[in-house]
């Protein structure tokens, strides 16, 4: 479980400062999210399966709860707001407790404030309500992040697959069912999952984020092949795409190790030490104890 443990808290960092969720946006910190952002007339992951289950079709949505507030909520989500936007949203849903689109919206709002467990339900009812609401295409994205946040993982296995079947240019959701893989040790199906969510990233220079997470999460891929050689090379290319991402530096001081190489092991943990500064993080050795 350890590394769940450092891709959600990756997630939720790369998230909000990208977003990323998706995006808005999921850790050893290549787990967001690649970028997750969120528009504010639509609240949804920027793009990132192996196996895609058929999305439930037939279900008859009524017309959607409306409230005058509601784009003041996602204007404040998309700008990164999120106490703020809880705020509005509760409000909202006080006047509008069937307001299914201010539950998904306070859900996102709660996730990106990493109060997964408070974040959940929300979620859920908001599809539960099945109303016609703007963004509710994306509400299992944001569920498929929120349950492997909280560990259950066959939860958000389902809600990413369902989100792909849905949309299947969602690459960020192919993202989260690569990190899925990897933790069950399904290293060709995470491999297939990360190549559909590079192709769906494209090659933009705007997405070298995304590009550098996926980049990374194959170099663990290969890295749990043992093949060390294949990873330090997509590792350092993940580094040379996005230098701050402090947790691939950190793996490439680990390969340069395991190959008796101190000297870059040494560097590498140097660019670790001011990728953490530049992002705002505390380096290493640094904290309190």
């Amino acid at each position: 479980m350890h590394l769940v443990k450092i891709n959600r808290d990756f997630y939720c960092r790369a998230g909000v400062a990208a977003t990323l969720l998706v995006a808005f946006g999921c850790a050893d910190n290549s787990v967001s999210p690649p970028n997750t952002t969120i528009s504010a007339a639509n609240p949804e992951p920027e793009k990132i399966s192996a196996v895609v289950e058929p999305a439930p079709g037939g279900i008859e949505l009524g017309p959607a709860v409306l409230h005058q507030n509601l784009s003041v909520g996602a204007k404040l989500l998309a700008a990164g707001q999120f106490l703020d936007a809880e705020i509005v949203l509760r409000a909202i849903l006080k006047e509008q407790p069937n307001c299914a689109r201010a539950e998904f919206l306070l859900g996102v709002a709660l996730l990106k404030q990493k109060q997964y467990a408070k974040a959940r339900p929300l979620l859920e009812q908001s599809l539960a309500r099945k109303q016609d609401f703007s963004g509710r295409k994306q509400v299992d994205h944001f569920l498929g992040w929120t349950c492997f946040y909280l560990g259950d993982l066959e939860s958000a296995k389902r809600h990413f697959q369902s989100h792909v079947g849905a949309m299947p240019t969602a690459d960020d959701s192919y993202y989260g069912l690569a990190v899925i893989a990897i933790e069950e040790d399904r290293m060709s199906d995470a491999q297939v999952a990360l190549e559909r969510a590079m192709e769906l990233i494209g090659t933009s220079p705007d997405r070298n984020k995304d590009r550098a997470k996926v980049l990374a999460r194959l170099g663990d891929v290969e890295l749990r092949r043992e093949k060390t050689s294949e990873a330090l090379a997509l590792y350092e290319e993940a580094a040379t795409l996005w230098p701050d991402h402090y947790e691939i530096w950190g793996k490439l001081a680990r390969v340069y190790d395991t190959l008796n190489r101190p000297t870059d092991a040494e560097q590498a943990r140097a660019k670790q030490q001011e990728a953490m500064k530049r992002t705002g993080r505390e380096p290493i050795g640094e904290s309190a104890p």
